[in-house]
């Protein structure tokens, strides 16, 4: 694979976070609008930009689409077992294992994840990895509520709340789902204003980054030698392990492709955005976002080159 390509990619994904990162600190998005933007990308422009793909695909694959929700599910279930095991071998601080558990689950693997695959195996790619990562949208809003509450004293610390799950973005990639499963498609001026606004997710996405760094001291984040630790499993560690999972199954190019790239993303930013929703201390949460995302400008180009 060309990997100039994906260089290109990354370089452009951190000028627009370092646009975020600028507009912060002019004023010009402040914690308010930083929260509407993020809410605007994760249930609207981000599950349309999937709904754009679904409408250009082929209906001939939905066997497969089985196939990959079954895989997805399983895949994150292997993450839960992973992710405590990692917590007990690095020795991380115990009252912050919860937290640790949801940054190794859940990775960035939409808001980031998709230009880069977008970049490497055109628009269809970007179904089929939300189908893969299907499961992201209810365990975030189950496991990972759990796993976040559990940091704080509120009574109802643990509860999972199934409304939750009934938010735009969730039933949108529902729709996607029956679209492709009806073989339902369209084109023109329909298609066409669900691409344009769908194509707003990557450049939003990275400014809400870009401006959610800018509220919190970086020295701090690049200081802490657990965010290393971390990041190197993060980012080398479970794709390197996925893409070996999938030669052992025998799994074609396209599809090894999709789940190692997007397991190679940084920390998802829907954590901080619960963690801030709960109340919690979420320092280690934006230490380990600010170092993920930033080290995957070098591990997403390298695991390209020498895996894929």
């Amino acid at each position: 694979m060309n990997v100039q390509v994906i260089v290109g990619v990354m370089v452009k994904l951190f000028m627009i976070m370092a646009l975020g990162f600028a507009l912060n600190k002019m004023g010009l998005i402040d914690k308010h609008t930083n929260t509407r933007l993020s809410g605007l990308v994760s249930k609207i422009t981000a599950p349309l930009l999937v709904i754009a793909s679904v409408l250009s695909s082929s209906p001939d694959n939905r066997l497969g689409i089985l196939k990959v929700l079954l895989a997805g599910f399983a895949m994150y279930l292997v993450f839960i077992v992973f992710a405590k095991l990692v917590c007990r071998i690095l020795r991380f601080p115990r009252k912050d294992w919860p937290l640790y558990e949801c940054m190794l689950v859940f990775s960035n693997n939409s808001f980031m994840g998709f230009p880069v695959l977008q970049s490497l195996l055109g628009d269809e790619a970007i179904f089929y990895s939300a189908m893969l990562h299907f499961s992201f949208n209810i365990l975030i809003f189950s496991y990972g509520i759990n796993n976040i509450t559990k940091c704080n004293n509120k009574e109802d610390s643990g509860k999972f709340d199934f409304k939750k799950l009934l938010n735009p973005g969730f039933i949108l990639i529902c729709v996607a789902l029956v679209l492709y499963l009806t073989g339902i498609r369209a084109d023109g001026v329909i298609y066409d204003t669900i691409y344009m606004v769908g194509n707003l997710t990557s450049p939003l996405s990275m400014m809400v980054l870009g401006a959610s760094l800018a509220m919190y001291p970086i020295k701090e984040s690049i200081s802490d030698w657990r965010s290393y630790m971390f990041s190197a499993v993060r980012l080398l560690v479970i794709p390197v392990l996925t893409f070996a999972v999938c030669r052992l199954l025998a799994v074609n190019d396209f599809y090894t492709t999709i789940v190692t790239v997007t397991n190679g993303m940084p920390v998802a930013t829907l954590v901080l955005m619960l963690g801030n929703e709960a109340e919690i201390d979420t320092s280690v949460i934006i230490r380990n976002i600010c170092v993920t995302t930033v080290l995957s400008a070098i591990t997403v180009p390298l695991l390209v080159m020498i895996l894929l």
